[in-house]
């Protein structure tokens, strides 16, 4: 049989990843500042108050689901 012989010269090894260019972080950067801006900016929308007693009328009305009268036990 063959031995197996490994090399003499180190394998190349890969170089480590810097990340993305410079010029790639900055348009990311710059879109994430315009879009917290823009949220921050919002106005915060309050839900409608309703007098009191009142109870919320459905949009309209739902129909029941097939079975939802049924006893099934388990």
């Amino acid at each position: 049989m063959s031995d197996m012989r490994l090399p003499s010269t180190p394998l190349p090894t890969t170089p480590a990843s810097s990340g993305p260019p410079a010029a790639v972080r900055n348009a990311q950067a710059a879109f994430f500042r315009a879009a917290l801006d823009a949220a921050q900016a919002a106005p915060v929308a309050r839900p409608m108050a309703t007098p009191a007693g009142a109870e919320p009328q459905p949009a309209e009305p739902r129909m029941a689901r097939p079975g939802a009268l049924l006893d099934i036990r388990v």
